[in-house]
C-alpha cells in the first residue's frame, strides 16, 4: 500500500510539472514564478489552478489579448520593469478576475481609453515609474479600483474628470510627478477617498479643494513649494503633512475645520509666527512637528490632548512659564539644537505625564532650584551640549521615574554641583558624562565625598575623554548594580590610587571601555600599557596632594637659632590672627625681629658693626668708627700717584668701544688679575633678602641687606645691522 502511495503522489507531481511552462521556474503553490528569465513573449498553458503569474523582470516590449488564456482563473499579474511602452485596448479581457495589476517601471507613454475594459473586479492598479504625461480616461472602465499608484510620472495637472469614474477609490498616490495644478473640483466625487498624497509636486498653491469624503485621514503635501496652508479641509483629516514647504505663516483658520487632527507635520519650513490659539480647535491633536523652522518661542494655546512637541533647530530663546495647562497630557518635549539660556523654576509645572526633556546644543549655563522637581514621570533627560556652569540646590528633586540622562560635551572645566545632586538622580540606570571633565570631576569628588552613598539602579556610566587622572576607591561601592563603565581617553596615573581598579577589572565581568582599554599615561615606566595587565608591583607611590604641600611650615633663614625656629613652628600650628594680614605687614615684622636678634647679638659679641639697612624702601645707616681709624686713612705721596694713574686707565677705557670693553671683561673674569679678593658671607631672611657682611681691616664687620631683583620685562631682540640697513634702503 505504501508503494501505491508513493506511485500516485509521484505522478501527480510529474503532472504539475509538465503542465507547468518551461520557461518558468516553477509552478507550485498557485504561483508563476516567470522573473528574470528573459522572456520576450508571454507563455502559454499555465496550470488551471495558477492564480499569480510574476513576469517581472523580462525583455517584453508588447502584449496582445490573445497572450492571455480565456477564463483564467488568474487575480494577480505583475509585468514590472520589462520594456512596455503602450498598453493597446482590450489587452486584459480575458483576464476577468484580475484584482491587481502591476505595470511599474516601464517606459509606458500612453495608456487608451479602453485597455482596461473587462476588469471589473480589479482593486489594485500600479503604474509607478512610468512616462505618463496625462491621464485620460482609462480609469473609466475599472469603476471598483480601491488602490491607485500614480507616482514618479510626469503628470504635469490633474483635471476635473480625470477621476470621476472611480467613486469607490480611497488610495490616489500622485507623488514625485510634475503637476502645477489641480482643480477645485478633481477629487468632489470620491466619497471613500481615505489616502491623497501629493508630495514632491510643484503645487504652491492648493486653496478652494473640494472634498465629500468624510472619510479622508491622510493628506500628504509636503515638498510642493506651498506658500500657504491648503484648505479648507475636511473635518475628518487625522494626518496632515506640509513639511519642506515655503509656509512662513501660521494663521487661527488654517486648521478650524479639522477637529479630528492627531498629527500635524510642519518640519522644514520658514514659519516665524504662529498666532495665539491657532491649534485651540484641533481638540484631539496629539503630535505636532515644528522642527527646522524660525520660532522663537513656543506657541501657546495648545490642545490639552498634545503628546509630542518637537521643536528642534529653532530660535527658541526661554522656556517661559504658563505654557501649559495644568492638565495637559505632554510626554516628549524636544528642544533640541535652539538657542535656550535659561529655564524657569515653573516652566514645567503641572507636566505629571512628561516623561522625555530634550535640551541638547543650547545655551544652558545655569539649573536653578526647582526646575526639575516633583516630575514623577520624567524618565529620560538630555542636557549633553551646553556651556553649563552650575547646578543649585534643589533643581533635580522627587524623580523617582528617571532613568537616562546624558550630560555630555559640557566644555567647561569648572563646574559646580550642589550636594543633593546625587539624591536627586539616584534612580537613573544610564549616566552620561562623554567629553564632559569639570561636570566629571565635580561628580566624582561628590562621591568621593558622600562615602557610604549608593547608586542602586545605575547599569551604565560614560566618564570618555574627561581627562581623568584617578578615581576615588569608593567609586566601586557606589556603583551596586554596574555592568559598563567606559573610561576611553583618559590619562590615567598608575599608582597606588589605581590598584583597587585593577583588582575590580580583574574579578568582575563589568566592561569599562566601549573601544580601547584603559592605558596609563604614566608614571614612565608603564607608559601606554593597559591597566589591566600591571602587576601589583608595578604601581608607584601615590604622589602627594597640593593640600598636604601647603601645610608644610616655611623654610627658615640659617641665620636664625633653634630656639627661635621651634617657637616659630609652633607660632604656625596655632591659630593665629595675624593669618589674615597681608604679605607686606607680616615682612615687615619678621625684619622688626631680625634687627632686634642682630642688635642682642652685637652686645653679646662686643664687637663694633656697621649697617646698612632697608625698611620699608627708606634707607637706614649707623656708622660706628673709631677715631684711630679715621686717622689711619690718611692718604700718602705714594697713593696720590697710584690714583693719579688708576684715572688715566679709566679715561682710556672710557674712549674704547664699548662692545670691545665688554669682551676684555669677560677675558679678564677669569684671569687672576681680573679677580677682585671679596670675603663676605651672605644669608638668606624669612622675608626673602639677602644679609651680606664682610670683614674691615680693623677686624669690624660692615652688613647690608639686599633686596631680591624684579624680573625685567622682555624686549624684542634687535635685528643685525645688516638687515636694519636693508630694510631702512627698501623703506
Amino acid at each position: 500500500m505504501d508503494l501505491y502511495f508513493i506511485a500516485v503522489a509521484f505522478i501527480a507531481f510529474a503532472v504539475t510539472v509538465e503542465s507547468c511552462p518551461p520557461q518558468c521556474r516553477s509552478c507550485a503553490g498557485g504561483t508563476a514564478d516567470c522573473m528574470g528569465v528573459g522572456l520576450r513573449d508571454i507563455p502559454r498553458n499555465f496550470p488551471s489552478e495558477t492564480v499569480t503569474i510574476d513576469l517581472t523582470d523580462n525583455q517584453l516590449t508588447d502584449i496582445q489579448q490573445s497572450d492571455f488564456p480565456v477564463q483564467s482563473n488568474v487575480q494577480n499579474l505583475r509585468l514590472s520593469r520589462n520594456g512596455l511602452s503602450a498598453i493597446a485596448p482590450r489587452t486584459f479581457s480575458n483576464m476577468e478576475r484580475l484584482m491587481s495589476l502591476d505595470l511599474s517601471l516601464n517606459p509606458i507613454t500612453r495608456v487608451h481609453d479602453k485597455s482596461f475594459e473587462g476588469l471589473s473586479k480589479l482593486r489594485s492598479l500600479t503604474l509607478t515609474n512610468t512616462k505618463l504625461r496625462k491621464l485620460g480616461k482609462p480609469f473609466n472602465e475599472i469603476p471598483n479600483v480601491s488602490s491607485l499608484y500614480l507616482g514618479y510620472n510626469q503628470l504635469e495637472q490633474i483635471e476635473e474628470d480625470d477621476f470621476e469614474m472611480i467613486t469607490r477609490v480611497r488610495s490616489i498616490d500622485l507623488s514625485a510627478n510634475r503637476i502645477q495644478s489641480i482643480h477645485p473640483r478633481a477629487f468632489e466625487n470620491l466619497p471613500y477617498l481615505r489616502y491623497l498624497i501629493l508630495k514632491n509636486n510643484p503645487i504652491m498653491e492648493a486653496k478652494g479643494l473640494q472634498f465629500t469624503s468624510s472619510m479622508l485621514q491622510l493628506l500628504d503635501f509636503s515638498q510642493c513649494n506651498l506658500v500657504s496652508v491648503p484648505g479648507p479641509m475636511p473635518s475628518s483629516v487625522a494626518d496632515f503633512r506640509l513639511g519642506n514647504n515655503e509656509i512662513t505663516e501660521i494663521k487661527v483658520t488654517d486648521f478650524e475645520n479639522i477637529t479630528n487632527l492627531q498629527l500635524l507635520t510642519l518640519i522644514e519650513n520658514k514659519i516665524s509666527k504662529v498666532e495665539y490659539m491657532a491649534f485651540s480647535t484641533n481638540i484631539n491633536l496629539q503630535e505636532l512637528w515644528l522642527n527646522s523652522n524660525n520660532l522663537k518661542m513656543i506657541p501657546r494655546g495648545l490642545p490639552i490632548r498634545l503628546e509630542k512637541l518637537y521643536m528642534d533647530q529653532n530660535e527658541v530663546h526661554d522656556i517661559e512659564s504658563g505654557l501649559f495647562g495644568k492638565d495637559a497630557n505632554l510626554e516628549t518635549l524636544s528642544l533640541n539644537m535652539n538657542a535656550v539660556r535659561q529655564i524657569l523654576s515653573d516652566s514645567f509645572s503641572g507636566l505629571k505625564n512628561l516623561t522625555n526633556i530634550l535640551l541638547k546644543s543650547n545655551s544652558i549655563q545655569e539649573i536653578r532650584s526647582g526646575t526639575f522637581t516633583d516630575m514623577l514621570s520624567l524618565k529620560k533627560l538630555d542636557l549633553s551640549n551646553n556651556p553649563l556652569k552650575k547646578i543649585l540646590p534643589n533643581a533635580f528633586n522627587d524623580l523617582p521615574s528617571l532613568q537616562d540622562l546624558d550630560m555630555s560635551y559640557q566644555e567647561q572645566t569648572n563646574v559646580s554641583i550642589a550636594e543633593d545632586f546625587l539624591n536627586g538622580i539616584k534612580t537613573v540606570q544610564s549616566l552620561q558624562f562623554m567629553n564632559s571633565p569639570g561636570l566629571a570631576k565635580s561628580f566624582l569628588d561628590l562621591v568621593e565625598k558622600n562615602r557610604g552613598f549608593s547608586f542602586p539602579s545605575l547599569k551604565v556610566v560614560n566618564l570618555e575623554y574627561n581627562e581623568l587622572e584617578t578615581l576615588p576607591s569608593n567609586l566601586k561601592d557606589a556603583l551596586v548594580s554596574l555592568e559598563m563603565m567606559t573610561l576611553d581617553g583618559n590619562p590615567l596615573e598608575c599608582d597606588r590610587r589605581l590598584l583597587w581598579l585593577r583588582n575590580w577589572m580583574k574579578k568582575s565581568e563589568i566592561k569599562f571601555y566601549s573601544f580601547e582599554a584603559p592605558k596609563c599615561s604614566g608614571p614612565k615606566e608603564v607608559n601606554e600599557r593597559d591597566l589591566e595587565s600591571l602587576k601589583a608591583s608595578e604601581f608607584g607611590e601615590a604622589p602627594k596632594s597640593s593640600k598636604e604641600n601647603n601645610r608644610r611650615p616655611a623654610p627658615e633663614a640659617e641665620a636664625s637659632s633653634g630656639n627661635e625656629m621651634t617657637t616659630q613652628r609652633r607660632q604656625d600650628k596655632k591659630p593665629n590672627t595675624q593669618l589674615e594680614t597681608s604679605t607686606e605687614t607680616r615682612g615687615n615684622i619678621q625684619r622688626q625681629q631680625y634687627n632686634t636678634m642682630m642688635q642682642n647679638k652685637d652686645a653679646t659679641t662686643g664687637g663694633t658693626t656697621t649697617k646698612i639697612e632697608r625698611v620699608q624702601g627708606t634707607k637706614t645707616s649707623g656708622q660706628i668708627e673709631d677715631n684711630n681709624n679715621n686717622a689711619a686713612r690718611k692718604t700718602t705721596g705714594k697713593n696720590k700717584t697710584k690714583d693719579k694713574k688708576r684715572n688715566k686707565k679709566n679715561k682710556q677705557k672710557k674712549k674704547r668701544d664699548p662692545k670691545k670693553n665688554r669682551k676684555r671683561r669677560q677675558r679678564k673674569k677669569g684671569s687672576k688679575r681680573g679677580k677682585r679678593k671679596i670675603s663676605r658671607k651672605c644669608t638668606k631672611l624669612p622675608t626673602g633678602e639677602r644679609r651680606c657682611c664682610r670683614k674691615q681691616k680693623d677686624g669690624s664687620e660692615r652688613c647690608r641687606i639686599i633686596k631680591p631683583r624684579a624680573k625685567k620685562p622682555t624686549t624684542r631682540a634687535r635685528k643685525p645691522r645688516k638687515q636694519r640697513r636693508k630694510s631702512r634702503k627698501s623703506a
